[in-house]
C-alpha cells in the first residue's frame, strides 16, 4: 500500500510540475510532494532491509526536505517583499 501511494504521489507531482509553473508557491508545494514521495518510497524500500542504514538515509532525505522548504519559503517572502508597493514596518525587528 505504501509503495503504491508513494509512486502515485511521485507521478502526480511530476505531472503537475510540467503543467502548473506560473505561480512560485505551487512549484514549492509540488517539490514538497516530490520529496514526500521519495521519502515514502525510500521508507518502504528500506523497511524490508535488515540493517539500520536505511533509517539514516530516510532521515537525511527528511532533513533535505526541511531545508528545501525553508529556502523556498525564504525565497518566496523575499520575492514578494521585493515587488510590494508599500513598505511594511512589521518586519523591522528582523533587522531588514
Amino acid at each position: 500500500m505504501c509503495l503504491i501511494m508513494s509512486v502515485l504521489v511521485f507521478v502526480f507531482s511530476a505531472s503537475f510540475l510540467s503543467r502548473h509553473l506560473p505561480h512560485f508557491l505551487s512549484v514549492i508545494l509540488i517539490f514538497e510532494l516530490i520529496t514526500m514521495g521519495v521519502f515514502l518510497l525510500s521508507g518502504y524500500c528500506f523497511s524490508h532491509s535488515t540493517n539500520s542504514f536505511g533509517c539514516y538515509i530516510c532521515f537525511i532525505i527528511l532533513a533535505f526536505s526541511v531545508a528545501e522548504a525553508v529556502l523556498g519559503l525564504a525565497l518566496l517572502v523575499s520575492c514578494s517583499r521585493g515587488v510590494a508597493l508599500t513598505a511594511v514596518k512589521a518586519y523591522s525587528f528582523m533587522g531588514v
